[in-house]
């Protein structure tokens, strides 16, 4: 049987070893958040120029018509 301070020294490098983990999990956290984060500006970036492409083809068919008509 193991003596009690090799149980002991043990423990501490098990506790050791969660702590970096736990530093290594939070690490990651914030990493993903500011990825998601950069995510969003470049989704709502791609959504205002489709919108913007759309209004400009729907405003050049109507200037096409409307030559067209003249």
């Amino acid at each position: 049987m193991e003596s009690s301070q090799d149980i002991l020294i043990a423990l501490g490098r098990l506790e050791g070893k969660v702590e970096s983990l736990i530093t290594m999990q939070q690490t990651t956290s914030a990493h993903i958040e500011e990825l998601e984060g950069r995510l969003r500006q470049l989704e709502a970036g791609k959504h205002w120029l489709m919108g913007a492409a759309a209004a400009a083809g729907a405003s050049a068919s109507l200037l096409i018509s409307w030559i067209m008509e003249k």
